[in-house]
């Protein structure tokens, strides 16, 4: 490790992951305080009748949508978010080789008492760490929105007890509408469910990360390399909405890499198998194997690991072409 380089490789990068990590805590805790203002219960009878529609696209029961831990937990897979990690992930992995390369720096500093190899994990540590930094930016932001939102709460109206039957009887016209309680959101929610779906986002941008490094340590032009990678995004995300709309093409979901990546279904994970959520697979309620979030998080890291050594086994072997 050579502490200089890692310097001058965050230097580089402190603008992009500060105002990256600043934008994406706003976002979320604006969004909590969306959550907060919308009642749900108006929405509650259109989203029965068309439960269906909802479902086929939803990884998640549409009830968990009705509640406040599953609308905050949504927040993670907002495209607002993903798209804050994934810009992160290709501007930096595609600087790591072909940026240098193309504005003919990469020469000068390989000509340094340097190895490569140092040379692209320095860059490496702080586009992982940026990841990481964004990821607990979201969390944060949640967190932040979460503890400083109120919610109107009805007052419920008076009810009596009938001792023969045993039944709760509301008393009519006891109902205050004019004036609900405000209560904070965090009485309703935990923002300890949320931890995993902020590790999966982090594990989400390490494999963008490790994946445009590897394409950058054998091209020669940044521009192409961010092609390269955006059209792997845009052909993932066909395939996943494709694999959801189309009841035949339900096995096209193990061809797309957001498959693993499932925030909202790890928050609602929390709610309902709270022992179950660091788990490589467990058995549903409906008696299904599902997913846990170890191998959510695990899918995604040992691929950005791998592309990252990828990535460094290619720099330190290729021949580098002169400077246009």
């Amino acid at each position: 490790m050579n502490a200089t380089l890692l310097v001058r490789s965050f230097r580089e990068a402190r603008l992009l992951m500060f105002g990256s990590v600043v934008t994406v805590f706003s976002f979320c805790m604006i969004r909590a305080w969306i959550v907060g203002r919308v009642e749900m219960s108006r929405f509650q009878s259109i989203l029965e009748i068309l439960r269906p529609e909802v479902e086929r696209y939803s990884a998640v029961d549409v009830s968990q949508l009705f509640t406040y831990p599953g609308r905050v937990g949504v927040t993670f897979n907002e495209p607002l978010v993903v798209l804050l990690m994934v810009t992160w992930a290709i501007a930096r992995g595609s600087d790591s080789v072909s940026g240098p390369l193309g504005r003919g720096t990469l020469e000068m500093m390989l000509s340094q008492p340097i190895s490569r190899f140092q040379f692209l994990f320095s860059k490496s540590i702080v586009t992982v760490v940026g990841c990481a930094a964004i990821a607990i930016g979201a969390w944060l932001g949640t967190h932040a929105g979460v503890h400083t939102t109120m919610v109107k709460q009805e007052k419920p109206p008076v009810s009596i007890n009938l001792p023969i039957l045993n039944m709760q009887v509301e008393v009519p016209f006891t109902k205050v509408k004019e004036a609900p309680v405000r209560v904070p959101l965090a009485d309703f929610v935990d923002t300890k469910l949320f931890i995993p779906a902020a590790v999966n986002l982090g594990c989400f941008g390490v494999f963008f990360a490790g994946l445009t490094t590897w394409m950058s340590s054998w091209d020669r032009y940044r521009w192409r390399t961010i092609g390269i990678v955006t059209g792997f995004l845009i052909v993932q995300m066909i395939v996943r909405v494709v694999s959801l709309a189309v009841d035949t093409a339900h096995w096209l979901k193990y061809f797309t890499i957001f498959t693993l990546y499932e925030p909202e279904v790890l928050t609602s994970y929390g709610v309902r198998y709270p022992t179950k959520v660091w788990t490589f697979y467990f058995e549903n309620n409906q008696g299904d194997l599902a997913l846990g979030g170890l191998t959510l998080a695990s899918g995604l890291l040992l691929g950005g690991l791998a592309t990252f050594g990828l990535g460094h086994w290619v720099f330190c072997r290729r021949d580098l072409p002169a400077p246009v």
